[in-house]
């Protein structure tokens, strides 16, 4: 049985082989050897151009073939990795400018009074701080002054007891010992509400007022401020509430808030009047 003789290659300055035709099918296609690589089949005497040999002129082809298609496929891998490059860099920089809006707009809003997350949630409604007082107001709307009524003692004639004629003398009035601030714990001896603990129980619980202002809010609503005045006893419970804007006092958020401002946990002390303001209805 006859045997093909084997297949010489020149690679650089070396000649390589004998090797089967089928091993330099193979490199061909792997591109270890090109169609200008130069082979030689055993006994022929001369070296040719492999692209010239007649036995491999198909495999040259589908070689040059492969090769144009693995370069389009990679030139176009390329092209989307610059082009995915670039995409991540514009959202990177669009990143950055939206950090930095925030943070810029944060510090405004820091600096100029804006609203809390959970002031937002409200919609058209804000609360002004909160000024605290001692009591002033009756059951009623006047406004009335709470400092005590009780009056100082006058001079009493006393009734004549020794003999008739004797010169009636008087009693000085008796003495009243002041409070000392170490007689009440609380500091609450002289009727001084604990603005701190009445602010900390107001800014807590302030937002359960938002339903009941809510009752009044309607559709396009100009800015409107509606300052309300509630009384805390000295048992530290809310007992009225008034709304000083005439168009809601007959309304449902008296009660509403009245109904809301029981449940606050103030704790007994002097009684106090707290102002709040609320400012519902759309800006600008």
């Amino acid at each position: 049985m006859n045997q093909e003789p084997g297949w010489l290659f020149r690679q650089s300055d070396l000649v390589l082989g004998p090797v089967p035709a089928k091993q330099i099918v193979d490199k061909l296609y792997s591109g270890e050897l090109t169609p200008n690589s130069e082979v030689q089949l055993m006994g022929s005497g001369s070296f040719r151009r492999l692209a010239d040999v007649p036995e491999f002129k198909v495999h040259v082809a589908k070689a040059e073939a492969k090769m144009r298609v693995d370069a389009q496929a990679a030139q176009h891998t390329a092209a989307q990795r610059s082009k995915l490059t670039r995409v991540l860099a514009i959202a990177g920089g669009v990143l950055a400018v939206l950090l930095i809006g925030v943070a810029v707009a944060g510090n405004y809003f820091a600096v100029h009074g804006g609203k809390s997350a959970e002031e937002l949630a409200w919609g058209d409604i804000s609360i002004d701080p909160p000024t605290i007082s001692k009591a002033r107001r009756s059951g009623g709307d006047d406004l009335v002054d709470y400092q005590s009524t009780k009056k100082t003692p006058t001079a009493v004639a006393t009734t004549p007891t020794g003999p008739t004629g004797t010169t009636p003398t008087t009693r000085p009035p008796p003495t009243t010992r002041p409070p000392k601030a170490g007689d009440d714990p609380d500091g609450l001896a002289m009727g001084a509400p604990d603005e701190g603990a009445i602010n900390a129980v107001v800014a807590k619980h302030k937002p359960t007022l938002i339903k009941c202002i809510k009752l009044i809010v309607k559709p396009d609503m100009p800015l409107t401020k509606i300052p309300i005045e509630f009384a805390i006893s000295e048992q530290g419970r809310v007992t009225k509430v008034w709304v000083d804007n005439p168009d809601f006092k007959d309304s449902p958020l008296n009660d509403c808030l009245l109904q809301e401002l029981q449940k606050w946990p103030f704790k007994p002390g002097a009684s106090a009047a707290v102002n709040l303001s609320f400012n519902v209805g759309k800006r600008g």
